[in-house]
């Protein structure tokens, strides 16, 4: 049975479309998931590019892991590829990846993850300590820059912050490069004033430093800190069969991990305190069960269940991959359709986290849905699912709720006036450019007007009022 899809560009083709995908995926993704069923395809009859919507067609595509590998591995072009960056997880398919799985897990089960939380307490302290009262500042800046700092602090350990921070440049200069990823992959030569040089550049100079680290580390350079930090305990880790990582796959591991888990992390703070400033009687509610932070004091790491139920809620409305692809190595089947080998399969957390049969008034902010809510794993997956989901949300759970209790311990957080608010889709969803916001004391009163703008308003009911919200009702 041929897939349902748009007609493609009478002179274009799909090019047009794949063009429409590139610049605003969610939008695209979530015209064809209205306009054409469970399974559609970038343009009707595409045979390159198939949209899968729904639980059970996200249990297929994200679990059998043996029919439908990551995209990375194919998209990233050779030179890169070559690199160390090329080897991580992300990238990883087949035995290759299981074996890597197996080594990694054990660095990344909450009992080790609780192990940095006094860690990550105190450098978000530090952060947010540094804010002026009723002084402008871009969210979206500072959140990247202090989970840079914890993620490079905490993998690689406090005796060698200097280097860790220098490695956080460096991560901080891939990640300006992700707007050129079409042209990066469209245009992979390396030449002069290329955008593709500048990233091998950067990549190469990144792997030098971690190899430089990983080498000090083996000759002796210990931790003097009372939890190991992620690199010792990748290096220390081994499956049964007692292999481990060698150096190579360290870097690669460590450069998947810092890129992918400080971008989820950040852009999830970001969206979250937008909501809370949009929702003041959820944020008072909140603030209500956070207790007060005096300043230079580390958060308590005993979050209430309301801090749970809003960052869950936010990423069900905001998911940091909204979505997921896989690519068919033989031909199958999904639903009554035909797949061929190398077809590239898309699902859509998005889509998913808005089915009012699972999530009733799906476009609205309810942190208190949780207190009843049981979704299954194909049905709310910020993470992922299979055997390429996150290995780090762990992690990430204790970072930001650590970072939330953090922020609200001493401050509720506002919109700068005239503030608007968009997304930008690459890899990630992220607020799009400076979100100016001020910080103002906990017990001020609410300014009269902290309404944004920007198509935050097309993802989210923030209002009440009737608006396009691309096709949900």
């Amino acid at each position: 049975m041929s897939v349902p899809g748009p007609a493609p560009h009478r002179w274009l083709g799909r090019r047009r479309s794949a063009h429409e995908y590139a610049v605003d995926p969610v939008g695209y993704t979530a015209r064809l998931y209205h306009g054409y069923g469970p399974v559609a395809g970038l343009v009707r009859g595409d045979r390159k590019q198939v949209f899968a919507f729904g639980p059970e067609h996200n249990r297929t595509v994200l679990t059998r892991g043996d029919t439908f590998h990551t995209v990375l591995e194919y998209a990233i072009p050779q030179g890169i590829r070559d690199a160390r960056r090329g080897i991580g997880l992300l990238n990883m398919n087949g035995p290759e990846h299981r074996k890597a799985r197996r080594v990694a897990t054990p660095s990344f089960k909450p009992q080790a993850a609780l192990a940095h939380g006094e860690l990550i307490a105190r450098l978000a302290a530090e952060e947010v300590d540094s804010w002026t009262p009723g002084e402008p500042f871009d969210l979206t800046d500072r959140m990247r820059r202090l989970t840079l700092r914890i993620a490079c602090l905490c993998f690689f350990g406090v005796d060698i912050a200097a280097q860790a921070d220098r490695i956080g440049r460096m991560v901080q200069d891939m990640l300006a490069l992700r707007y050129f990823a079409s042209s990066i992959r469209y245009f992979p030569f390396d030449l002069p004033g290329t955008p593709y040089r500048r990233l091998l550049t950067v990549i190469r100079r990144l792997d030098g430093a971690l190899a430089d680290i990983i080498d000090a580390r083996r000759g002796g350079s210990g931790v003097s800190g009372a939890a190991p930090d992620l690199l010792q305990s990748l290096m220390d880790a081994r499956d049964e069969n007692g292999d481990g990582f060698g150096d190579d796959q360290l870097v690669g591991q460590l450069t998947t991990l810092l890129v992918a888990g400080h971008e989820t992390s950040s852009n999830t703070l970001a969206w979250t305190l937008l909501l809370l400033s949009q929702h003041p009687a959820e944020l008072d509610k909140l603030l209500a069960s956070v207790p007060e932070r005096p300043a230079h004091a580390s958060a308590a790491l005993d979050f209430p269940t309301g801090l749970d139920h809003v960052l869950k809620e936010t990423l069900r409305l905001l998911p940091p991959g909204p979505n997921t692809s896989r690519i068919a190595v033989a031909p199958t089947t999904i639903g009554d359709h035909e797949i061929p080998a190398w077809c590239q399969v898309v699902t859509s957390k998005f889509a998913t986290h808005r089915d009012p049969a699972v999530f009733p008034d799906p476009l609205r902010f309810l942190p208190a849905r949780w207190e009843t809510a049981r979704p299954s794993l194909y049905e709310y997956l910020p993470y992922g699912a299979g055997p390429h989901a996150c290995i780090g949300a762990a992690f990430a759970d204790l970072e930001m709720k650590t970072v939330l209790a953090t922020v609200l311990g001493r401050f509720r957080i506002d919109p700068a006036p005239g503030a608007a608010v968009s997304r930008q889709v690459g890899l990630m969803m992220a607020p799009k450019g400076p979100v100016p916001v001020i910080a103002r004391p906990r017990t001020d009163p609410v300014p009269s007007s902290t309404a944004v703008t920007g198509d935050l308003h097309e993802m989210v009911d923030l209002d009440g009022e009737t608006r396009w919200r691309l096709g949900w009702q």
